[in-house]
C-alpha cells in the first residue's frame, strides 16, 4: 500500500502544493525533498513556486505518482487518503521541513481533518 503524502511549499509571495502517491513517511519526504535540491534554486535563495517545480522534477520519472494540487488551504485541497503533509518553508538560508500525520475524520467531503506533529527539522 502506498503512503500518500501533501507537500506545500510556502514562502512570502504564495503557497504551492504537490501530491505524491508513494514513500510519503518522513524518512521518504527527506529523500524526495533532497531529490529536488540539485533542480532547485542554490540555498539561500528559496522561491516557494520554483522548489514546488523542482520537487516535481526530481520525483516524478514517468507518468503518475507526483502532481500539482490546486491553489487553497490544504484541508480543502488534499485528497482524502492522504497520510502525511508536510510544509517547506526556509529560515536563516537553510530549508525548514514540518510534517504532520493526518487523517481525514469525515470522510463526506466537509474537510475535517486530525493531524499530529511527527517531525521539525531543518535540511
Amino acid at each position: 500500500m502506498s503512503t500518500r503524502a501533501l507537500y506545500t511549499f510556502k514562502d512570502e509571495h504564495g503557497t504551492f502544493h504537490v501530491y505524491k502517491h508513494h514513500d510519503g513517511s518522513p524518512s521518504g519526504a527527506i529523500a524526495h525533498i533532497e531529490a529536488a535540491k540539485p533542480h532547485a534554486w542554490a540555498l539561500p535563495r528559496f522561491e516557494a513556486d520554483e522548489f514546488a517545480a523542482a520537487f516535481v522534477t526530481g520525483n516524478k520519472p514517468d507518468g503518475g505518482g507526483v502532481r500539482l494540487m490546486p491553489s487553497g488551504p490544504w484541508r480543502k485541497v488534499a485528497p482524502g487518503d492522504i497520510e502525511y503533509r508536510y510544509e517547506i518553508t526556509t529560515s536563516n538560508g537553510r530549508l525548514v521541513i514540518k510534517g504532520w500525520h493526518v487523517s481525514e475524520t469525515d470522510l463526506s467531503g466537509t474537510g475535517k481533518w486530525s493531524e499530529t506533529l511527527v517531525t521539525d527539522w531543518a535540511a
